[in-house]
């Protein structure tokens, strides 16, 4: 009997503790389906040429398998400050598609969450009714993969809202042309490209 009072008290005792964490509530969430939507601010640098800069924006689509881990699709795009580059004159515009994770250092009982991002992904530069040697063409585009890494913090309004802040950096090649209809390939162009997003992320 003694036993048994002892182990009830201990349990009543350890239920108090718990109980204002409880009442307390999670303050962020990073599990189940997340939807983001963000203003970016872009440049790209091609080989040992000045940076070019640009201003668009963006979407994430991700899924948290759990509280740390999060599969993710990011597609963002921007329009070039400059108009003509060289020869080519015409409407920049550049795109980044990544498929990757992010692990994110989680904590229930705190609203702001930072993480690390990493990704594989296509970017391309195009030009839009450029103008090449005097000659008026429908699009001029260059391509290729990336790798993409970086990070981020995601500050919370509520348990499944906030304001998400993001710097990332790709690098890779460009390694495809294509004029009109007609692609060529066989060329490397080292590129780096940064993007610094911010916008608002929700897990519905």
């Amino acid at each position: 009997m003694k036993r048994l009072t002892c182990t009830l008290l201990a349990a009543t005792v350890a239920g108090l503790v718990a109980l204002p964490l409880a009442l307390q509530g999670q303050e962020s969430t990073t599990r189940g389906f997340m939807l983001g939507a963000h203003l970016s601010g872009a440049s790209l640098t091609l080989e040992n040429q000045d940076r070019n800069n640009a201003g668009g924006g963006g979407l994430i689509v991700g899924y948290g398998l759990n509280r740390n881990i999060t599969l993710l699709l990011q597609l963002d795009g921007a329009q070039f400050d400059e108009q003509s580059t060289g020869t080519v004159e015409g409407d920049w515009q550049m795109g980044h598609v990544d498929l990757g994770i992010r692990y994110s250092f989680a904590n229930s009982l705190r609203r702001w969450v930072p993480y690390l991002q990493g990704a594989f992904g296509y970017r391309s530069v195009s030009v839009q009714d450029p103008i090449v040697d005097n000659t008026q063409r429908e699009e001029v585009e260059i391509s290729g993969g990336g790798l993409t890494l970086g990070g981020g913090l995601d500050f919370y309004f509520t348990e499944s809202f906030a304001l998400d802040v993001q710097l990332l950096w790709t690098g890779g090649e460009f390694n495809t042309l294509r004029v009109d209809n007609v692609s060529a390939t066989g060329f490397d162009v080292d590129a780096t490209s940064a993007r610094f997003n911010l916008g608002v992320a929700w897990w519905p």
